[in-house]
């Protein structure tokens, strides 16, 4: 590049010059640097319009199934003794339930030994079985307490071609006596509880431990519903009421425990609020971006989002046998700001007092609101929707801007080094006339 400080032989500032010509030059540089930050800041507002209508989208999609309306809460008047919880597949009644037995694990300790840690002469391999199922340990005659416990807590099972450690029971030692005087036992526990998960020990292991006492017997639950005897190998019930998990906690065979398996309205208004909530904040990023001075003032995109919404919300279900055909009528309506409501009062009174009528104007397949409003949001997310055709145009935008940019970056380059050529080559001129000029004023001098 050619001279880039103040003149030498001309006292040209060169450098002033250059850059009042560029700044000039620069202008169309600035308009389009400033057209691509507006690009980029619509850009980064229909960015939180795809984000929340997504989200509305999510929101929705969770009111599409009459399962989706099926929430269930069970409710035990004693949780001291009994507590319960739902799925959807529950069905709504009322249970009397007394429990006269709680469902425990068997345990079986050996003869005491004095230390835990000596010889006890077991030697050979023994088989211990549990739940159908068992296992085998190998013992040498050098084996203690604590070696034959890690090796039933190590010991492997194979079931359909794959090994895991055994979980079948759990061995421990511990000392029945005192520091002065051990008692120490091993200690063999059934993992799982009920009477057909307990222990099974092999007898000559038993013979060579000095034997084993039950200090813990393995029990099943025990219950009745409704009056029928009910009995299970666990103290958590899945296959007794269709859709209730039964968590038994204490027994007491005086005391009659009333289970209620009814319809969860709170866990359905919450879906409910989910769904308003979330198209209240698209309607509002919508709002702030179009409103006067808004990043999104001249664009009409974003509003045709809402209006697509809004065009579902006032189009009448009219699903046949059903005499609901707006939201308004089961307390969801609009306030006068456009943003959604929920009467939750009204809407669970409807829920309790016309159950189907208000499933079906959310989840019927053809003209349910929640198809209708998923399909439509669904819609203008796609490649080729509304909200991603305008996001492509933004950048399609961005893209031709920065080349043009690029392409002015360039031009300013090659005009900068040209009129720091030419400045130089005047200001070189300048230097020699300046020269010759103070030469022959000392020859005429």
């Amino acid at each position: 590049m050619g001279i880039s400080s103040a003149g030498i032989g001309s006292g040209l500032d060169v450098n002033s010059l250059v850059s009042q010509l560029l700044q000039l030059e620069r202008q169309p540089l600035n308009s389009l640097t400033a057209k691509k930050q507006t690009f980029n800041d619509q850009l980064s507002a229909f960015g939180k319009v795809k984000s929340d209508l997504d989200a509305f989208k999510t929101a929705v999609s969770g009111l599409k199934l009459d399962m989706d309306f099926a929430a269930a809460k069970a409710t035990s008047s004693n949780t001291s003794l009994l507590n319960a919880t739902a799925t959807n597949t529950a069905t709504p009644g009322s249970y009397d339930i007394k429990i006269s037995q709680l469902a425990q694990a068997g345990v079986r300790a050996s003869a005491a030994q004095t230390d835990s840690k000596a010889a006890v002469g077991a030697d050979g391999t023994f088989t211990l079985s549990a739940g159908g199922k068992s296992f085998d340990i190998a013992l040498t005659a050098s084996d203690s307490l604590e070696t034959i416990r890690d090796k039933i807590n190590a010991a492997t099972v194979t079931e359909s071609g794959k090994t895991a450690t055994q979980s079948l029971a759990k061995a421990s030692v511990i000392n029945a006596g005192t520091s002065a005087a051990p008692q120490y036992k091993l200690v063999i526990a059934s993992t799982k509880q009920g009477v057909d998960n307990a222990v099974s020990i092999d007898a000559a292991l038993e013979t060579a431990l000095g034997g084993f006492t039950q200090t813990q017997d393995a029990k099943n639950a025990k219950l009745s519903l409704n009056g029928l005897e009910v009995e299970r190998s666990t103290n958590t019930i899945t296959d007794v009421v269709d859709g209730v998990t039964l968590n038994l906690a204490s027994a007491d065979s005086t005391k009659t425990v009333n289970l209620t398996v009814a319809r969860d309205t709170e866990a359905i208004t919450k879906k409910i609020n989910d769904f308003i909530s979330a198209y209240n904040k698209l309607a509002s990023t919508v709002n702030s971006q179009h409103q006067k001075g808004g990043t999104l003032e001249a664009d009409n995109s974003a509003t045709s989002v809402i209006y697509q919404l809004q065009n579902v919300f006032n189009d009448p279900a009219k699903i046949a046998g059903n005499d609901l055909n707006y939201l308004a009528q089961v307390g969801i309506s609009f306030k006068k700001d456009g943003t959604l409501s929920l009467d939750s009062t009204a809407f669970t009174k409807a829920l309790e007092t016309n159950s189907g009528n208000v499933v079906s104007l959310f989840t019927d397949t053809e003209r349910g609101f929640a198809h209708r409003l998923y399909d439509t949001a669904s819609n203008m997310l796609t490649n080729d929707g509304l909200v991603d055709s305008r996001i492509k145009g933004l950048n399609s935008r961005i893209k031709i801007l920065d080349t043009n940019m690029e392409r002015e970056n360039v031009r300013l380059e090659n005009m900068e080094t040209r009129l720091r050529r030419q400045y130089a080559n005047l200001d070189s001129l300048m230097g020699t006339m300046k020269n010759t000029s103070s030469y022959l004023t000392s020859l005429l001098g």
